[in-house]
């Protein structure tokens, strides 16, 4: 063989070798079992993000985690398989932090916006005497079908059935009460529209329910633009029965 021949043959695997490390990814050396939980993060802070700290209002002005990140961190736990909200800092946070730009909180963060958010009871005596103890949560709710209505999940104008019932769910927490189920539980009344939640308020005891659907009413009377035409599969109470209980 020449000495140009040997050259020749040199070059074409040179040439080979190069384009095959143009094959070549450099991947960078952070992997996370989670990374599909990233694309989920950006389409909710794309939708979601700006209706949520427009109802809820700025947490703050400077530093600090604003609503809309602590609700996406929230999501995070359950999506990611978590069981509890301490999930987020003892096993994700290593993880969700890998993300180039959206924030992730901690498990006391969350806690202390959820305790921020939360709305004291509407204590209602009956003609017999009997307390009973509500909670509308009309900031939630009210987040919830603002909620709705930004995912296009509900659509401003149209009319909707919504159907209201109590679920009993067993608890052992110390507010949890007896109930004729012979279980300690929440029962909370649920306001639907097809499989989609719209509303939701806890009570005490079975024989609330027409209380429950009063005040549930009453929420209602404040609703935000576009559900001007919903109508109720259930009997609400009147709106002069509403008052006189005011």
């Amino acid at each position: 063989m020449s000495e140009n021949s040997l050259i020749l043959v040199l070059q074409l695997k040179i040439l080979k070798t190069l384009n095959d490390m143009a094959k070549v990814q450099i991947k960078s050396e952070k992997l996370t079992p989670f990374g599909g939980i990233f694309s989920i993060m950006e389409q909710f802070n794309i939708l979601l993000g700006k209706t949520i700290d427009s109802t809820l209002g700025l947490r703050c002005t400077s530093c600090g985690y604003q609503y809309s990140e602590i609700l996406r961190s929230l999501m995070c736990v359950y999506f990611c398989g978590g069981s509890c909200v301490e999930d987020i800092s003892s096993h994700l946070m290593p993880h969700l932090s890998q993300h180039p730009r959206l924030r992730t909180c901690s498990a006391d963060t969350i806690l202390r916006a959820i305790n921020e958010l939360t709305q004291e009871n509407i204590s209602y005596t009956s003609d017999m005497g009997k307390n009973y103890d509500f909670n509308t949560a009309d900031t939630l709710n009210t987040l919830l079908l603002n909620c709705m209505f930004a995912s296009g999940q509900l659509k401003e104008g149209e009319i909707y059935d919504v159907d209201f019932d109590h679920q009993f769910i067993e608890t052992e927490k110390y507010d949890a009460k007896p109930t004729y189920k012979k279980f300690p539980d929440y029962r909370p009344g649920v306001a639907v529209i097809g499989d989609l939640i719209v509303g939701i308020e806890n009570r005490r005891t079975k024989q609330e329910q027409r209380q429950s659907l009063l005040w549930l009413c009453l929420a209602r009377r404040r609703k935000p633009k576009g559900q001007q035409r919903w109508q109720h599969k259930c009997s609400f109470p009147s709106e002069g029965h509403a008052e006189e209980v005011l």
